[in-house]
């Protein structure tokens, strides 16, 4: 039947179809060469409506032509639905805690205790997921189980501080076979039996909720911020120094699982441990160099002699778009100091090494190449009022192993 014929058969518009075809998701069983008539059978009615009923469903064009390919199994093409299906109970969540949240939460910070106003009509579970936002907001952590009744709902709290954490004791490394390999972050749970029923849980990620693994590498070597020793996974700071956060591991029905008592952030301020809980997904013997981000750093050396000298770090930025010459000089930070020598050397100076060395670091036109992180961080002059400015790429392990954009040092002539 003519493209029109099949239209009406169809309920659409002939637009429709043709816009089908471009895309090749509905392509015409024929189309006469000479006419450039497009020609449908029946059996293509049954296409029209799967694409018809998926687009309803919320799924791309992309997404259905992958459907419909036939080079999907059917275990595959489950799967994709069971995503879409959490796509879609996690925007309903959403959207529910924006409604609840555009209306002001009744809540009262009272001698370490939240008390939340509550309706009989108000879900508790909504509210108390509200509630956990604006806890945080208000610079408190709870510390214990919600309690609801007919019109409120409590729980403890603690007020946080600005405290930062105490260097602990070292704990040399002793093995455990069990933890090595690749581990799913299932979520961040504010009080242990909150863990232990599985409510309440931030299951965003971890480290600001874009972490969605962590790695146990042989030997405890040391990735990120991250390493481990037996009974405790270790996170690092180069002001605070390495704290201890005790794991345990349980064996379920549906896998591996280990329990995390963090005690970074929220300890360092004065409140109580946080519990982060992972399942494995692996037993892999991974290194630091295998799970990087690696840019390309065999780059030929060539010259830019307005970049020689020494300069000093003046600013970090998150994204380029912040840097203007009103803006303060930093004195704490990280990266100090860069010097670039003739022929490519270099030496980078910061709070707790120096790099230096053909073999480390060097340079070329446009970048930095520090090779002992795989990093090529681009950088461009920008000269202000005769001041120059050098914005270079900042590419820690938050961009080598957490996915994160780069962020930005300025630096101004020594």
């Amino acid at each position: 039947m003519k493209i029109g014929e099949f239209a009406k058969m169809c309920g659409t518009k002939i637009s429709v179809l043709r816009h089908y075809d471009r895309e090749k998701l509905l392509e015409p069983q024929y189309t006469d060469k000479f006419s450039g008539y497009r020609y449908y059978s029946s059996e293509q009615i049954l296409t029209f409506y799967r694409i018809n009923a998926l687009k309803k469903a919320g799924f791309s064009l992309q997404e259905i032509r992958e459907i419909l390919s036939g080079r999907k199994s059917n275990k595959e093409i489950e799967a994709i639905f069971s995503q879409k299906e959490n796509e879609f109970l996690d925007a309903l969540k959403n959207l529910k805690e924006a409604k609840l949240m555009m209306t002001k939460l009744d809540i009262v910070f009272s001698d370490k205790i939240a008390i939340i106003k509550r309706s009989v009509d108000d879900d508790a579970v909504d509210l108390c997921m509200v509630a956990e936002t604006e806890i945080k907001a208000a610079d408190y952590q709870r510390i214990s189980q919600y309690e609801v009744r007919d019109n409120e709902i409590t729980c403890q709290v603690v007020k946080l501080g600005d405290g930062i954490a105490q260097p602990q004791k070292e704990i040399p490394f002793i093995n455990d076979e069990n933890v090595i390999g690749k581990w799913e972050v299932k979520g961040i749970f504010a009080v242990k039996e909150d863990c232990q029923q599985n409510i309440f849980c931030d299951n965003t990620g971890f480290y600001g909720g874009d972490v969605k693994y962590l790695y146990f590498l042989p030997n405890g070597e040391k990735y990120w911020g991250y390493s481990w020793t037996k009974g405790y996974f270790i996170s690092n700071s180069y002001l605070s120094g390495n704290t201890y956060n005790e794991y345990e591991i349980e064996e379920k029905s549906d896998g591996t699982y280990m329990l995390i008592t963090l005690r970074e952030t929220e300890v360092s301020r004065g409140g109580k441990p946080v519990y982060l809980l992972l399942k494995k997904t692996d037993s892999n013997r991974y290194s630091a160099e295998s799970i990087a981000r690696k840019d390309d750093i065999n780059k030929l050396f060539i010259n830019d002699e307005h970049i020689m000298g020494k300069w000093k770090a003046h600013s970090f930025l998150c994204n380029k778009d912040e840097f203007s010459q009103e803006r303060e000089p930093i004195d704490d930070l990280y990266f100090k100091e860069l010097e670039l020598f003739p022929e490519g050397n270099c030496r980078c100076v910061y709070a707790d090494a120096v790099f230096e060395g053909e073999d480390t670091v060097v340079w070329t036109k446009n970048y930095l190449l520090r090779k002992w992180n795989w990093s090529a961080c681009k950088y461009e002059i920008r000269t202000v009022n005769g001041v120059d400015y050098m914005i270079i790429e900042w590419k820690s392990g938050d961009y080598r192993y957490g996915g994160f954009d780069t962020n930005y040092y300025v630096f101004t002539r020594a």
